[in-house]
């Protein structure tokens, strides 16, 4: 079918923050239309590989509702994993699509893959119309209001938002995550799980052989099958084309790095596995950060800080990865780490640029600290956040208003009714 280019709300990325912000929307009754760089929905989770879910709980409680608690559970009956596991849920990435892509269906959202945003007109403050490339090449499409979940805070950057990357160029190392197949599972007699510091890895980095493995190895065991998040490439700038095709070359050579070390190491387990793929999507873990009507910051996290406006609560810890430069740890040192109970929240102004009204951004780009960046970026607070935006858009357009106008406190309301 052809769809038009006239909507009420367009949302950029369909990642989990971009799948979520258009289901809230179309759920809402507003005509919503989906943007998504590649050919499946839910961004990490899927395209990415990541091996598994950040925790949904506070260590005593699940903090999330609505559409993150609905994507888990449908997830869960999915695949046959128990209610009462909410934490460090394994993802198998086609299932996961699956639960997007019925969800989205099933509202009434369209989409399209394959494109990106690639420019926006603004005027008064506001976006008039965005340029999206895919294959029927360059379209204009318009809406009422625009929600980035682009992750890079593509959108916002073309609208003239300003915007903080890394910390004087410096940013988190991303992963490009693999799959290993044809496993003996029941010979695996040695820790490979990078929690472990008794482990292979530690003995695979003295060796030397293999100059591209480090400690970092999360797998996710499906049968006779792994999905791993592993390995760090430092130095990959997404606003930056050549060095993120040089990331996905050396992202395979990682990988392969890491089969090879399996198979010599633990040959009874490995010899007779083969490395099944990597992941069609770089697992970035920091770039760009809108500037937003707020910014959280450390001594919020630090302080467990509730706000009037929040649409939102955060408990995950400050997952810092290397840059290649620094450990990125020092100010991390300052406050004691978070107990079962602790939790923040994050307001929806984090969510609203500066300087565009009609515009909200939602998932990686919000306005928060570099440090506070490490903790908001996963998986869950993505659908969070992409489901206040969702619906503060379509709040908006009924109301025939700006989005930067609609109250925090009333999308959490909403949400929390749900």
């Amino acid at each position: 079918m052809k769809y038009n280019t006239n909507y009420d709300v367009i949302v950029c990325g369909g990642g989990p923050s971009g799948c979520c912000a258009a289901v809230a929307a179309a759920r809402a009754g507003v005509k919503t239309l989906l943007i998504e760089a590649t050919g499946a929905p839910g961004g990490m989770g899927t395209m990415g590989m990541v091996s598994a879910f950040a925790p949904f709980t506070d260590g005593e409680k699940p903090i999330y509702r609505s559409l993150p608690v609905e994507v888990l559970n449908r997830y869960r009956q999915r695949v046959g994993i128990p209610e009462y596991q909410w934490d460090w849920v394994k993802i198998s990435p086609e299932d996961l699509k699956r639960v997007y892509d019925c969800m989205l269906d099933e509202s009434g959202v369209d989409i399209i893959y394959q494109s990106i945003v690639c420019d926006a007109e603004t005027k008064d403050g506001k976006i008039t119309d965005i340029t999206v490339a895919g294959k029927n090449g360059l379209t204009k499409y318009s809406a009422k209001v625009y929600i980035d979940c682009t992750g890079d805070g593509d959108l916002a950057t073309y609208s003239g938002v300003p915007y903080e990357y890394g910390e004087d160029g410096e940013v988190q190392s991303a992963s490009l995550c693999f799959a290993v197949s044809n496993i003996h599972t029941d010979k695996i007699d040695r820790k490979i799980n990078s929690n472990f510091n008794d482990g292979i890895w530690p003995e695979v980095i003295a060796d030397g052989k293999y100059p591209l493995v480090c400690r970092h190895f999360i797998p996710a065991a499906f049968g006779d099958t792994i999905i791993v998040n592993g390995g760090h490439l430092c130095d990959v700038a997404t606003d930056d084309a050549e060095k993120l095709s040089r990331a996905y070359t050396l992202g395979r050579e990682t990988a392969e790095q890491y089969h090879r070390a399996l198979k010599e190491y633990m040959p009874e387990a490995f010899g007779d596995s083969y490395l099944v793929t990597t992941a069609p999507l770089m697992g970035i873990r920091e770039t760009r950060r809108i500037k937003g009507r707020y910014t959280l910051t450390l001594e919020d996290y630090a302080a467990r800080k509730s706000f009037d406006d929040e649409i939102a609560r955060n408990s995950y810890w400050l997952d810092c990865h290397p840059s290649g430069k620094t450990d990125n740890h020092s100010e991390i040192r300052k406050f004691d780490n978070y107990k079962k109970g602790d939790s923040h929240g994050i307001p929806f102004r984090c969510l609203l640029p500066i300087n565009i009204d009609n515009l909200v951004a939602a998932g990686r780009c919000i306005s928060v600290e570099r440090i506070v960046l490490a903790s908001t970026r996963v998986m869950p607070n993505c659908l969070a956040t992409g489901e206040a935006a969702g619906t503060a858009a379509a709040l908006a357009v009924k109301r025939g208003t700006d989005v930067c106008l609609i109250s925090g406190a009333e999308v959490r309301k909403i949400i929390e009714s749900k």
